[in-house]
């Protein structure tokens, strides 16, 4: 839930864009392809085990690379603010400023990701993220000033909202799309491994000094790069005839999401569940930053919701092929909302990060669930858009949570800012428990033929 690979489901069946001519293959030309509907002969995603595909390690790598540079740029910056000025609403408000950038090009995103080749896009997203630190560390080496910070951390956000998602799409181009459920599986354990490894080796990096962290972030993002590169497989877009403005384009995506009863309320619950969680888990960084406490003991918060995401992960598979989708989802949010209203009566520091592994025990499952269905059911002429819309409303909220936290710790101090985002929790699991259209979605072998 705390990654840009937001939680969400959508219906089959509705139409997205007009019918377009037969797609050619893809060893004959290299203009933009044509949706069909179908595959072809030269259809080389994976449709066996995922461990014996090579394109799939591939990505993976690349995927993986670039979450371990966002997991520790992430952790790193509203730190070294804090290190630097002592003041965690200021930490806040950087952090904010980055979080805003992302949020305001990421439909644009989008539709780059479904008007361009996916692979180049992952190629420029690495290469970029890394000059982008290169910068930050510069910044903070010659003393230049937070403002000079913050104004990286905007590009950086703009960079991750205009680039960002060229790799999640690209994963229904490797794997075919009765593998999917079990790719995004995996991908949840993999995300938990990054979660509860990123923030202890920044903040053990950390205590070596900025320097070394940023490097090792920067090397991320090109290994991420370096793997995209050499990814074999069609990643070309596929465009209808008439040519539409990025206007157009982006309200055909949102269309094809609003006509969802069940997407439009699992939208709204991903807002709101994202603010709520990632607020309190926020709150308790800058609080333990600000009462003194080491960066390896800080980045223990991580670390407990990576465990959970761990373990949760280990049994999302079975869980997702035998148990209604619907309820999957339900069960997993459910749990990850309300075990909030624990966190701020927690005694202890060790108790708090009980309460944030049990919480968290059912995201994956919830995450593949919901993430494999959109996939199976979105068409790649729109994927791009639909996964940045879905992305906007899960992430939406996110630029408040750093200021919630900041600004919240300094008014009011710790339990009050942790119960009103425990309060925005427990409205966001109210409308999880009503919904019907989310009740019913079947488990995977149920689901609709898939639009490719």
């Amino acid at each position: 839930m705390t990654t840009p690979k937001s939680v969400t489901l959508a219906a089959p069946g509705a139409p997205i864009t007009a019918e377009a001519p037969a797609r050619p293959p893809a060893d004959t030309t290299t203009q933009p392809a044509v949706d069909t509907g179908t595959h072809t002969e030269h259809d080389t995603r994976t449709s066996g085990s995922l461990w014996r595909s090579r394109s799939y390690w591939v990505w993976l790598v690349s995927d993986t690379a670039q979450a371990v540079g966002s997991t520790l740029q992430f952790f790193l910056i509203p730190l070294l603010v804090v290190l630097v000025s002592g003041d965690a609403a200021l930490a806040g408000t950087v952090a904010a400023v980055g979080f805003a950038g992302r949020i305001a090009t990421t439909l644009v995103g989008g539709v780059l990701a479904d008007r361009h080749d996916l692979r180049r896009l992952m190629v420029l997203s690495g290469l970029s993220a890394a000059v982008v630190v290169g910068g930050i560390l510069a910044v903070i080496e010659l003393e230049v000033g937070l403002v000079a910070l913050a104004a990286l951390n905007l590009l950086a956000g703009v960079r991750a909202g205009l680039l960002g998602g060229a790799s999640n799409a690209a994963l229904k181009q490797v794997v075919r799309p009765e593998v999917l459920p079990t790719a995004s599986a995996a991908n949840q354990a993999r995300d938990a491994a990054v979660s509860m490894g990123g923030a202890p080796l920044g903040g053990a990096l950390l205590g070596i000094g900025a320097v070394p962290a940023l490097v090792v972030t920067a090397v991320a993002y090109l290994v991420s790069a370096v793997s995209a590169l050499v990814l074999k497989g069609d990643f070309r877009p596929f465009l209808s005839e008439e040519s539409s403005s990025i206007r157009g384009e982006i309200g055909a995506g949102l269309r094809w999401l609003w006509a969802r009863a069940e997407l439009r309320r699992v939208m709204a619950v991903a807002l709101l569940l994202n603010l709520g969680l990632n607020g309190a888990v926020t709150t308790l960084l800058y609080h333990l930053a600000t009462t003194g406490e080491s960066p390896a003991r800080i980045g223990l918060v991580s670390t407990a919701l990576g465990l959970g995401m761990l373990l949760g992960a280990a049994v999302a598979g079975p869980v997702v092929q035998r148990v209604p989708s619907g309820w999957v989802a339900m069960v997993g949010l459910s749990l990850a909302g309300l075990s909030m209203l624990a966190l701020p009566f927690a005694p202890g520091f060790w108790s708090t990060l009980a309460i944030l592994t049990l919480g968290i025990l059912g995201a994956p499952a919830a995450n593949a669930a919901i993430i494999g269905y959109l996939m199976h059911q979105t068409p790649r002429a729109v994927l791009g858009r639909v996964m940045s819309a879905v992305e906007l409303a899960a992430a939406g909220a996110m630029p408040l949570a750093p200021l919630l936290a900041g600004w919240g710790l300094a008014a009011f101090g710790l339990r009050p800012t942790l119960l009103a985002c425990a309060l925005i929790c427990v409205v966001a699991v109210g409308a999880i428990l009503t919904s019907r259209p989310l009740r019913s979605l079947p488990r995977p072998e149920a689901w609709a033929p898939a639009a490719e």
